[in-house]
């Protein structure tokens, strides 16, 4: 019962913050940062889009029914924020408290599975403090209010990774393992509809939970049947889902698409080499975020990649990009939207480089768990893509949620293993 405590915390702390951010854009008390509807003009600007356009969606399910709402060609977030609309917004209008029980959910739903991370893969204590890291971390909570596609995404690739972290940790019976594949399945599924642009990271998982399944079983020189058909299960939906159901966005928007996808009668396979297809997305990709973002936060913006050699060479940048953007001296800088949000991100991304420390201790000390290991390699490999694709810091940061939050899952076993160290030194 002590979580659910915690939880019920945490769901006040949401609330709070939601109403007071409605007020303030209520009252126009910060009428440069929040509209009245309570959507952030400066850190969510995609908010007010997605919020007319859920509006919209929600007044023709009250028109047409649910028909016409399940056949409207929409972001599969903004759909389900109309649903939000139609119940709470007869009463509250369309707004970020309309949105609220939606956004509440996704809240402690993330929450809820780095929880499970943390004690899957270390042990409990591990698992509530990384989730109270969480549940604070400022510009989160702040991003988790708004009418964004960025909760339902986190909260499906980390419940992907909860199902992959059990189908390596455990052996379960042939009922629960089809389970677990039929929700990991759904969760890689609703990942495509919600974020189709990030689909590799998806792949990328995959990929390494199958190679590290295989290995756990010729360790162990055992077959694990229930649980290598749980993963065929999810991997079939990985290969069948992109070239059947389209990830809708915005009307003027390309649909993501993917080469690894089991080609169907109506999205055939591509002409163009897989090399070449991804050689023109990065370009297409950078050049996106390059001038549909504010400009000021611009990171090696004229970095152009020619051919698979160019790419090579820019990884270890990549990297670089990836763990440490924004930079100390942009901390300072004012942007496009002023300077508070520089320093709030500033400030954060200091906490993490100081966090990077104990994921370090934490992956020497646990370097024989191979759950550990999943974890960190998405995360580094997410981070790292990021690092080629996205040129602008304020998007980057936004994105990178979900990978800093499994470095924290790491961060927080590595403070207890410091801990645990310094009491030992202490006794002795």
């Amino acid at each position: 019962m002590p979580k659910v405590r915690y939880l019920l915390l945490a769901a006040a702390i949401h609330v709070a913050l939601t109403v007071g951010i409605f007020l303030t854009g209520h009252f126009q008390l910060l009428p440069g940062t929040f509209d009245q509807n309570g959507i952030g003009l400066t850190f969510a600007i995609d908010g007010a889009t997605y919020r007319n356009l859920s509006a919209s969606l929600a007044t023709e399910l009250q028109t047409n029914g649910f028909a016409a709402w399940a056949n409207a060609r929409a972001p599969l977030h903004c759909k389900l924020y109309a649903l939000s609309f139609a119940v709470f917004g007869k009463f509250l209008g369309h707004n970020i408290l309309a949105a609220e029980p939606l956004n509440l959910f996704y809240y402690l739903a993330i929450l809820g599975c780095i929880y499970f991370l943390g004690r899957e893969i270390f042990n409990a204590q591990a698992g509530l403090l990384a989730a109270a890291i969480i549940a604070v971390w400022p510009s989160f909570l702040l991003h988790s209010t708004q009418l964004i596609r960025d909760p339902l995404s986190i909260f499906c690739l980390l419940a992907l990774l909860g199902v992959l972290v059990l189908l390596l940790g455990r052996e379960f019976p042939w009922p629960k393992a089809i389970a677990l594949g039929v929700v990991g399945a759904l969760s890689a599924s609703l990942f495509w509809l919600a974020r189709g642009n990030m689909w590799n990271i998806i792949l990328v998982a995959i990929a390494i939970a199958l190679v590290m399944l295989v290995f756990r079983m010729v360790q162990r020189k055992k077959f694990i049947a229930a649980n290598a058909f749980a993963l065929l299960l999810i991997t079939i939906a990985v290969l069948l889902v992109p070239s059947r159901f389209e990830s809708a966005t915005l009307p003027g928007m390309r649909p993501p698409a993917t080469h690894l996808a089991i080609p169907s009668t109506s999205q055939p396979a591509p002409v163009e080499g897989i090399w070449a297809t991804t050689i023109k997305q990065l370009a297409t990709r950078r050049g996106g975020f390059r001038f549909s973002t504010s400009q000021a936060s611009n990171i090696d913006s004229d970095v152009r990649f020619n051919d698979v050699g160019d790419i090579c060479k820019y990884l270890p940048r990549a990297a670089v990009i990836g763990f440490f953007a924004p930079f100390p001296r942009m901390w300072i800088e004012a942007g496009s939207f002023g300077r508070a949000g520089r320093l709030l991100s500033g400030l954060e991304t200091l906490v993490m480089y100081c966090l990077y420390l104990p994921v370090i201790f934490c992956v020497w000390r646990e370097r024989r768990n191979l759950r550990m290991w999943l974890l960190l390699l998405v995360a580094t490999i997410g981070m790292v893509g990021l690092g080629l694709v996205v040129v602008n810091a304020g998007a980057l940061y936004r994105i990178r949620y979900v990978f800093w939050m499994m470095l924290i899952v790491l961060a927080a076993q590595g403070i207890r293993h410091f801990t645990v160290l310094r009491t030992t030194l202490t006794k002795s």
